[in-house]
């Protein structure tokens, strides 16, 4: 939906209407608590899985964008990003001379190109509605769809996700000073300042800070960088205390929880050049009851106030990747309220974006589940009244947290770069009081 290229144009053009009916369908269906929302539910049962991962031809297409239905999700769509309704017979004849001009172009071995019937197509759907996507979202929402085979993680991440699984730092572990001296010298070098507090109490806390880059906002982070013990390391089929990547997933212990997502994050600000204001608080004893968090986050997150605290990861399911949107307003004692009218637009662009990927996404209004944590989680128990908070990430429910063989899935990383993106641009957009 943000571009159409000189060759294999009818393959973009295909992809560009896909995501121009997946996005209007996100941003503008209801956001209801347990509701898992996937825009081809709209198609027809021979549809769906054509749709699902963008692969419905241009007749097929021409059908759906005929109906009431699409029709009103399409209008609603635009409507929602300041644009007029499109005119639908104009739509049906520019599908008519685009089907008949690619039956030509193939019936005589014509290569596949930008051409003025494709062109004409791409103007009144996809031009002006992947534009005013972008201005608000930025453009990886609008972009094209992601085979989950072709999804890994990226060579930083791995990297990262390497060292950091090396350092030892389940309790009685060795390697959290390590640690701390590495994280803080890959935040220094993204151009955080940094700070290790707690030294005297325990394993200590890190609190970094970067001012905005290029975007209006503020997002906190939380994350952890110990583990829980090694278990019965014969019983693993992989090495616990080494990364080894296998069948598309990550193993090693605290992989998921909380390794793998920090590693992500890490590679992701390296990635990405656009930022607001960003305070990322991590953290050294989540598994053995957070002594020193308890302790000083209170006084660190008192006065901040920014547009949304991000928590340390998120969920999929592992069945079927099924994105789990973890939004909420908090409330007194920590309780859940539904999220406020910017929040639930950030979850509506986060479901359009999981599309990219095939996978549907199930807003659910409440904190990470974190009851296995001694004394609970230090950061959730800080979070002010009406606070916006969200959890989202790579792990997924067959992670196998504090099991034996702890992994992740590889696919949800790249992802997880492109939902922190947006992520960001809505943090600006939502702090500079845009609409």
């Amino acid at each position: 939906m943000n571009r159409i290229q000189m060759y294999a144009s009818s393959t973009h053009l295909k992809h560009g209407l896909h995501r121009a009916i997946a996005v209007a369908h996100a941003l503008t269906s209801p956001v209801e608590p347990g509701e898992s929302v996937a825009w081809w539910s709209m198609l027809d049962a021979d549809e769906q899985e054509r749709g699902r991962l963008h692969a419905l031809p241009l007749d097929a297409l021409a059908q759906i964008y005929g109906r009431d239905g699409a029709r009103a999700v399409l209008d609603a769509g635009r409507v929602a990003v300041g644009l007029p309704a499109l005119d639908h017979e104009a739509v049906q004849t520019a599908f008519k001379v685009a089907i008949i001009s690619g039956k030509a172009h193939r019936a005589h071995m014509g290569r596949d190109v930008y051409g003025s019937s494709n062109k004409g197509l791409w103007d009144l759907v996809c031009g002006d509605f992947g534009r005013a996507v972008a201005d608000r979202y930025g453009l990886t929402l609008g972009d094209d769809p992601v085979p989950q085979h072709e999804s890994a993680p990226s060579d930083t991440a791995l990297d990262a996700l390497r060292t950091l699984t090396a350092f030892n730092t389940s309790p009685h572990g060795d390697g959290h000073d390590a640690c701390v001296e590495w994280l803080a010298s890959r935040l220094l070098a993204l151009g955080f300042r940094v700070e290790a507090l707690g030294h005297d109490r325990g394993r200590p806390l890190v609190v970094a800070h970067r001012e905005a880059r290029g975007l209006d906002g503020h997002v906190v982070m939380y994350g952890h960088y110990d583990v829980t013990p090694f278990g019965r390391e014969q019983k693993w089929t992989h090495p616990p205390r080494e990364l080894t990547v296998a069948e598309g997933r990550l193993f090693a212990r605290g992989v998921a929880d909380n390794k793998g997502p920090l590693a992500c994050r890490l590679a992701a600000l390296a990635a990405l050049e656009s930022t607001p204001a960003l305070t990322w608080l991590l953290q050294g004893e989540e598994e053995t009851g957070s002594a020193v968090a308890h302790a000083l986050l209170p006084d660190v997150m008192r006065d901040l106030r920014p547009t949304l605290w991000l928590d340390e990861t998120g969920y999929h399911d592992h069945e079927d990747g099924t994105l789990r949107l973890l939004g909420r307003t908090v409330g007194r004692h920590d309780t859940s309220l539904p999220p406020d009218p910017a929040l639930t637009d950030l979850l509506r662009a986060l479901r359009g974006l999981a599309s990219r990927w095939g996978v549907a996404a199930r807003h659910e209004c409440r904190g990470l589940n974190k009851n296995v944590v001694e004394g609970g989680c230090p950061f959730n128990h800080a979070l002010p009244e009406d606070a916006r908070y969200l959890a989202v990430g790579v792990n997924d429910s067959g992670a196998r947290i504090h099991g034996l063989n702890e992994s992740l899935p590889g696919w949800t990383f790249p992802l997880h770069t492109a939902e922190l993106d947006v992520i960001f641009r809505w943090a600006g957009r939502t702090a500079g009081g845009a609409s």
